[in-house]
């Protein structure tokens, strides 16, 4: 959901930093034989990311005489171990979302790196750096070990794609009992067939449906009286004025759950004149 810059870390670094932390020698020594066969594949994987083709990126068991687990392992004992060999590029990599913000969500604080591509299925990405991503424990989780079969089943790559730049979540109100909103996914017409699976892939996967609702709607109960406040000295001129000076605060993050929701309010008639009101406290 937000655009990061492409880390800058040189895969073959992070790669020599990991295997310098191996102890097994016989282990190293073959972890040695595949180095230029790992940075093969992490051109590979910047290649096709930039292609929008990460589903052609083959399954592996294994590289050579290294097994999965073993390429695994280089990564849970020599990255994210917390005195691994390559513990700083795992920390560099982890602080790079600004304000510790989840680009997948828009909303959880950075608490891991995700694999783009998980590590179960993509042993030889689990150190490459443009294959790490900092998410919240929400988002990694909810991916887990989902992996692309076809191009529109590409979730959203925050170091390749920009989805920021047009809106393409929308909410509407639901008022049949208390109101409520909920979130879904229009994308505008001149997009692309494959923009638009995508788009929804990835709302589905990292379940922004769920995340969004529970902010917005939580965030309703202190907005009914504030607004009750509002239309006390403006009446439902000021309660519009003030859901619209909200959108707009927000239009430079279009679809965040901010942003929708207030976008939503400001176009509800019945909302701005008292609807409100029915918001359970």
């Amino acid at each position: 959901m937000r655009k990061l810059a492409l880390p800058t870390l040189a895969p073959t670094s992070v790669l020599s930093a990991c295997i310098s932390g191996v102890a097994d020698k016989p282990l190293a020594a073959r972890l040695n034989v595949i180095q230029n066969t790992l940075l093969a594949t992490a051109t590979n994987y910047d290649q096709h990311a930039k292609a929008k083709a990460l589903h052609l990126i083959p399954r592996v068991a294994g590289v050579g005489a290294v097994t999965k687990d073993e390429l695994q392992k280089l990564y849970s004992e020599q990255m994210s171990a917390t005195k691994g060999a390559a513990r700083a590029y795992y920390d560099a990599l982890r602080s790079a979302a600004p304000n510790q913000k989840c680009p997948l969500c828009g909303i959880g604080t950075v608490t891991v790196l995700d694999h783009h591509l998980p590590k179960s299925k993509y042993p030889d990405l689990a150190v490459c750096p443009f294959n790490l991503v900092p998410a919240c424990d929400f988002c990694n989780n909810a991916k887990r070990a989902k992996f692309p079969r076809n191009v529109e089943q590409q979730t959203i790559h925050p170091y390749y794609d920009d989805f920021t730049q047009e809106q393409w979540i929308y909410a509407k109100l639901d008022t049949a009992s208390a109101p409520v909103l909920v979130f879904f996914v229009k994308t505008p017409a001149n997009w692309s067939d494959d923009d638009r699976y995508r788009a929804q892939r990835h709302f589905d996967v990292v379940k922004l449906g769920h995340s969004f609702t529970v902010n917005a709607n939580d965030d309703l109960v202190t907005l009914r009286d504030h607004l009750t406040t509002v239309s006390g000295s403006k009446g439902p001129a000021g309660v519009q004025a003030y859901l619209n000076d909200e959108r707009d605060r927000y239009a430079g993050r279009a679809n965040s759950w901010q942003h929708v929701t207030y976008q939503t309010l400001a176009s509800s008639s019945w909302f701005v004149n008292g609807g409100y009101l029915n918001i359970p406290r």
